[in-house]
């Protein structure tokens, strides 16, 4: 099972005396999943394929993406922030299986995931507008066959 720094209010969270908490499980995968949503795409060196554009960033051809947030929204804009929040699920869920290919080779078969924080399927992704805010929801499944659904507010 993997692990991931629990994030509060954008900030790590204490626990116990001088340490941090953490977050396993589904837990892990929708907080996991709501910071690729939030983070500007191609803006980390080491991972540029990592985060969206739907409050700026970079696209692949070396472009800066403006703010998909913010504007006058149209149903074509909400079209447009729903089918990114599918990119942004379609490659984490890629990641996860290169990673799951990459450590069932090095450890015999096994990998270091819990069946519920791993992505397998796409249920619905939604898109509401509240004043200046587009909510994102996502239903998901996940390998151990639960049904998880979460919202993002994209301000």
């Amino acid at each position: 099972m993997s692990w991931s720094f629990y994030i509060r209010n954008g900030d790590l969270s204490l626990a116990g005396p001088g340490g941090f908490a953490t977050v396993q499980g589904q837990q892990k995968l929708i907080q996991d999943l709501k910071n690729w949503l939030l983070y500007p795409r191609r803006t980390d060196p080491m991972h540029p394929d990592y985060g969206s554009i739907l409050a700026g960033g970079t696209l692949p051809d070396g472009s800066p993406a403006g703010s998909m947030i913010g504007d006058l929204m149209t149903s074509e804009a909400l079209v447009e922030i729903e089918s990114e929040t599918r990119r942004i699920l379609q490659a984490y869920q890629q990641q996860q299986l290169d990673r799951l290919t990459n450590e069932s080779a090095l450890y015999g078969g096994k990998n270091t995931f819990s069946a519920g924080e791993i992505l397998a399927s796409v249920l619905n992704v939604t898109t509401q507008q509240i004043a200046d805010t587009v909510i994102v929801i996502c239903s998901i499944q996940t390998a151990d066959g639960s049904q998880l659904t979460f919202s993002q507010p994209v301000t």
